[in-house]
């Protein structure tokens, strides 16, 4: 692995330990909200969408980096990139149930990460796809 992308996983980590595993929960809420007050407010979203949806995006969104990553810098498979994300977000999520965090875990948050995961890994695997076409027209 390149040192650019030893650090850019480092990075990602180190920011997903500080999203995750802080007592910012109430943080996240507030963020959660105001996605919702913009969206129905400014965007004219349907009502029924709700701010759960939101956080469940916001968790989607969280974990693509992990897969993209995964599969860029380390040249995981798409299922152990999946995998990986699984096993992370579970880890997250116990440790979530620790009092002193003032988190809320949840099993859809595993869902969510997990898919966020799975496109990551897709999206990688499509760059390591078009990159290897670039070569062989190059």
């Amino acid at each position: 692995m390149s040192r650019g992308a030893r650090t850019a996983v480092l990075l990602y980590l180190a920011a997903l330990a500080g999203v995750v595993l802080s007592p910012v929960g109430d943080l996240l809420h507030r963020l959660t909200v105001r996605l919702y007050v913009l969206g129905h407010d400014d965007l004219g979203l349907p009502p029924s969408i709700v701010p759960e949806h939101y956080g469940f995006a916001l968790n989607i969104v969280l974990f693509v980096p992990l897969g993209l990553l995964a599969r860029l810098a380390l040249g995981w498979s798409w299922c152990r990139c999946v995998l990986a994300g699984a096993v992370l977000s579970g880890g997250v999520e116990i440790v979530q149930l620790l009092p002193l965090l003032g988190r809320v875990a949840a099993w859809d948050d595993v869902l969510a990460n997990t898919l966020g995961a799975a496109l990551g890994a897709a999206l990688g695997a499509a760059v390591v796809r078009w990159r290897g076409g670039r070569r062989r027209a190059g």
